[in-house]
């Protein structure tokens, strides 16, 4: 029989900016050229009301009445949440095909490539590497089982959110800092542009909860990044690259 070759294919008062089902714009991410980051497998616990935390994750940028505040919180606002997006969706397919073979932790690409060979002894299993990029690649002299081809299209949906995790990292804490350093003058900016008194602490306010969002999308991002930065090092190892 011929051998089988198989690789994935590819409220008012608070006034809003942003709608969930807003798309972000992403900053392409550069291609890998030797570098790569510190293995480490961090294990993140999942609280029992896990929707909730996600929620409050989020940041939804409120208006503060002058149009280029209001676009830069826009931006960091849609920017962050795509990534939180990307990042819960990094986590959410590692542990899927965890789950699927039974691993020890859901957190570890290495135990999870251990057990897809042990149960897959049949074929041959190796992860391939390119840039940001890796896919687990199958050869198998008889049909690939449709558990493994799952398994296939999982590990490359968890590539594309590694890569999606840093490729706006970078841009994101730009954008951050900008607003953070600029904090003084931004109020001053939003009390001369309102002259009603109850409008004006409205809009005050709002900056202020801006100001909140901004700096937990500081804190959280780069805990993201070097979670995605972990999960491609391990994998680059595992394809037999060195950093």
């Amino acid at each position: 029989m011929g051998c089988c070759c198989s690789c994935p294919s590819g409220d008012d008062e608070r006034e809003p900016l942003l709608q969930s089902d807003r798309k972000t714009r992403t900053e392409s991410g550069p291609a890998v050229n030797g570098q790569f980051y510190e293995i480490q497998s961090a294990r993140t616990s999942h609280p029992a009301n896990a929707d909730a935390v996600k929620k409050t994750d989020r940041f939804e940028a409120r208006r503060v009445g002058v149009g280029d505040l209001d676009e830069r919180f826009s931006d960091v606002a849609e920017t962050y949440n795509k990534q939180h997006e990307d990042y819960e969706t990094m986590k959410n397919k590692l542990q899927t095909v965890a789950n699927r073979y039974k691993c020890p932790t859901n957190d570890s690409l290495s135990q999870c490539l251990k057990k897809i060979k042990e149960e897959h002894a049949n074929c041959h299993i190796s992860l391939e590497v390119k840039g940001y990029d890796f896919t687990l690649m199958v050869r198998s002299e008889a049909e690939i089982p449709n558990d493994l081809k799952r398994t296939q299209e999982n590990i490359t949906e968890l590539s594309k959110a590694a890569k999606a995790v840093i490729s706006v990292a970078t841009k994101l804490q730009e954008m951050i800092d900008w607003l953070l350093k600029a904090e003084d003058t931004m109020t001053k900016q939003v009390e001369a542009a309102e002259s009603r008194h109850q409008e004006q602490k409205r809009l005050v306010d709002n900056l202020k909860e801006n100001l909140r969002g901004v700096r937990r999308a500081k804190e959280k991002s780069p805990k993201y990044r070097k979670e995605a930065g972990n999960l491609l090092n391990e994998a680059a190892v595992l394809s037999g690259i060195t950093p």
